[in-house]
C-alpha cells in the first residue's frame, strides 16, 4: 500500500514539474521575437501614393 502511495505522489510531482514546464516555456517563447529589428523595418509596407505631376510631366515629355 505504501508503495503504490508513494508512485502516486512522485507521478503526481512529476505531471505538475512537467505541466509547469510547458506553461513557462508558452510564455517565455510568446515574450521573445525572433525578427531582428533590420528585418523589422525592412518589411514594413509602402505607402500606395503616387505622385501624379511627376508621372504628367513624364507623359508630357515622352509626347515631345
Amino acid at each position: 500500500m505504501k508503495s503504490d502511495r508513494d508512485l502516486f505522489f512522485i507521478s503526481l510531482f512529476t505531471f505538475l514539474t512537467v505541466l509547469s514546464w510547458i506553461f513557462f516555456e508558452l510564455i517565455k517563447t510568446t515574450k521573445t521575437s525572433t525578427i531582428a529589428p533590420t528585418i523589422n523595418q525592412i518589411i514594413t509596407p509602402l505607402t500606395p501614393t503616387l505622385d501624379t505631376d511627376t508621372l504628367n510631366m513624364l507623359g508630357e515629355k515622352i509626347k515631345l
